[in-house]
């Protein structure tokens, strides 16, 4: 294997770390301190409580991430511009996510609720620290596009690996040990995805000196197609985040299935992705970019109402059948949002770097991080209002379900906003931009 390759099979690696420990946290922070009735956990805090806490550390991680990417942007190191971040602040992460199921009380507390907060707070700054660098180094990695599908669908696959880790690993560990042991267990295998992911990587200095953080932020704004991929995107984001808090619900209240379920149902979803992948990146070379995305959030949205009525279906089907159905239905175009986003974004930030001489990578991902953070802060504090006014019982849990519509529309909107993307070839995206 060349070394090019094998250096971005390395930096793909890092999505492995990053998603076991936050598809961890998003499977289980709901039912870990909220937990349906009926379930064999304590509850350790209310609903609205664990979405605000969501709602609050999302918060940090929006607010963060300009700072972190600016910082990344300017800095001048013999290790370079990103690596530092990583390496500093991927052990910390790891100890924020062991903390995160070791709460002070067993039992529904204010001391809960706040610990919470706190803990997510940090986990998701440190998460910034980590993952804004990470990300920012794929345009390096794959200069002028070379490779760039590729190491995108790499990352993918790991991502989702790192997710069915957590799906299995997770499931199985904190039913047999418990979620304290499972923390103590994951957190070290996500912590050696990312050290060895960075260290793979050699990433080069730019010679152009740090860019003032006002005017790099205004060029960036003045980007056409970022102007519409970013609404585009955190509108579909929204539902997505929903629907990942809402995972473990799912298959417990509407498919009537025991906690040890979780992660065998969820792996038919990423099964189903990983055999798609493939798939995906000959649609992308056969139909472009843009047409295979907005496919994508198309079928996601036509898939979401078939969630929200699972144990309603007018079939001879019983809930998990009808859910296994839906989850399966949704693999394909989970792949596509897997791979597009970051292709897509990469190439914006490495156009604009192109036309203007300035390298500000970091600071466009900061962009997509802080309004991912926010629609997902959303998200969570809807989640929870939702299932706290209309309830999560089965077999109604008719604020689960009510979620699931809500991020179906969510998902349709953000499809309608796409369809204002422009393709490459359009002459006007050549052209330099105005002066800052």
């Amino acid at each position: 294997m060349r070394p090019r390759v094998v250096g971005r099979v390395l930096y793909a690696l890092g999505a492995f770390g990053a998603a076991l420990l936050q598809q961890t946290l998003l499977l289980w922070l709901f039912y870990f301190y909220a937990p349906p009735p009926g379930q064999p956990h304590p509850a350790r805090a209310s609903p609205s409580a664990v979405g605000l806490a969501m709602a609050a550390g999302r918060v940090v991680d929006a607010l963060a991430d300009p700072l972190v990417a600016h910082w990344s942007d300017s800095l001048r190191s013999r290790w370079g511009r990103r690596r530092p971040f990583v390496l500093g602040a991927s052990p910390l992460l790891a100890l924020c996510f062991v903390l995160l199921w070791r709460p002070p009380h067993a039992g529904v507390s204010a001391a809960n609720a706040v610990y919470l907060t706190v803990t997510l707070g940090a986990f998701f700054f440190l998460y910034t620290m980590v993952l804004n660098p990470y990300i920012a180094l794929l345009p390096e990695v794959t200069a002028r596009g070379r490779g760039r599908v590729a190491t995108t669908s790499l990352q993918a696959g790991f991502n989702l690996a790192g997710i069915g880790a957590a799906f299995v690993g997770s499931s199985w560990l904190s039913a047999r040990f418990g979620f304290p042991a499972m923390g103590i267990a994951l957190a070290p295998l996500g912590l050696a995805a990312l050290l060895v992911s960075t260290l793979g990587v050699r990433e080069r200095v730019p010679a152009a000196p740090p860019q003032p953080l006002g005017p790099t932020l205004r060029g960036i704004l003045r980007d056409r197609r970022f102007r519409i991929f970013i609404p585009a995107i955190a509108t579909v984001w929204f539902g997505l985040s929903m629907v990942q808090l809402a995972l473990a619900l799912i298959v417990t209240v509407l498919m009537e299935l025991p906690q040890g379920a979780v992660a065998s149902l969820l792996s038919l979803t990423l099964g189903v992705t990983v055999v798609s992948l493939p798939l995906t990146a000959r649609l992308i070379r056969h139909f472009g970019e843009r047409r295979t995305i907005l496919g994508a959030m198309v079928l996601l949205a036509a898939d979401l109402p078939l969630a929200a009525a699972i144990g309603r279906w007018p079939l001879p089907l019983a809930p998990a059948a009808e859910g296994m159905v839906a989850l399966a239905l949704a693999g394909p175009a989970v792949g596509a949002m897997f791979i597009l986003p970051n292709v897509l974004l990469a190439e914006i930030a490495e156009d604009h770097g192109r036309l203007l001489g300035t390298r500000a990578e970091g600071m466009f991902f900061a962009f997509q991080g802080v309004i991912f953070n926010g629609t997902t802060s959303l998200s969570a504090a809807a989640l929870g209002a939702l299932i706290q006014w209309l309830g999560q019982s089965p077999p109604e849990a008719w604020g689960l379900r009510a979620a699931l519509l809500v991020a179906s529309v969510s998902t349709a909107a953000g499809a309608l906003i796409f369809t204002r993307y422009p393709q490459r070839s359009d002459p006007a995206l050549r052209q330099p931009q105005p002066p800052v």
